[in-house]
């Protein structure tokens, strides 16, 4: 079940990957640059979004059940509950459409914030024990986890400095896309790490 569930990771983050690809070739008032992704959940990409958005939570469940399985990692129980957390975060996601740059903060667009900043910080947060589990594998596997996680943590930062109000209207796009898609990466060689090992760490 746990390889069976870690290749069901693997295969939905393909999709979420075209799609994601998909969302930045249609159509749309919004710049990759400039705008954040969730700006996309409003207006005319609303379905793609939402889309996208539901696929990543099914994602973070699959993993969530994968992790479940690693009965040698010490840390299994606490990976699973935040993951199943993740997972609960973007199912409701799309309830709590964002406040687009240049109009009122509104009571959803403020729990979309919230909701953001949290999967932000809970996905970085479990990267760093998943590398460490991932390191005594050693070759392309560890090399390719170590990479990603430092490029999520270069880019997580020049987010923060991109949410400056100098910066925020003319590069927010740019370090939020590298993290996404960072960290999206880095949990698609969780995902191969377990299947390749069979969950035996």
């Amino acid at each position: 079940m746990t390889t069976a569930l870690s290749s069901l990771a693997l295969i939905l983050t393909a999709v979420r990957f075209a799609l994601f690809v998909r969302l930045h070739t249609v159509e749309s008032p919004y710049s990759p640059v400039r705008h954040a992704v969730s700006d996309y959940a409003v207006g005319p990409t609303r379905r793609l979004a939402t889309a996208t958005t539901w696929l990543t939570s099914a994602t973070w469940l699959a993993l969530a059940g994968a992790a479940h399985g690693l009965r040698g990692w010490d840390y299994s129980g606490a990976a699973t509950v935040l993951l199943l957390i993740l997972a609960a975060i973007f199912a409701i996601l799309p309830a709590f459409p964002t406040t687009l740059e240049g109009q009122r903060l509104t009571p959803m667009g403020a729990a979309h914030y919230a909701l953001a900043i949290g999967w932000f910080a809970i996905a970085f947060s479990l990267a760093g024990d998943i590398r460490r589990l991932i390191a005594p594998e050693g070759g392309v596997v560890a090399a390719a986890a170590n990479g990603l996680y430092c490029a999520a943590l270069v880019s997580l930062v020049a987010l923060v400095c991109a949410m400056l109000p100098r910066f925020r209207s003319r590069c927010f796009g740019l370090p939020e896309r590298a993290y996404l898609v960072s960290i999206g990466l880095f949990y698609a060689v969780f995902a191969a790490t377990i299947l390749a090992t069979g969950g035996k760490f």
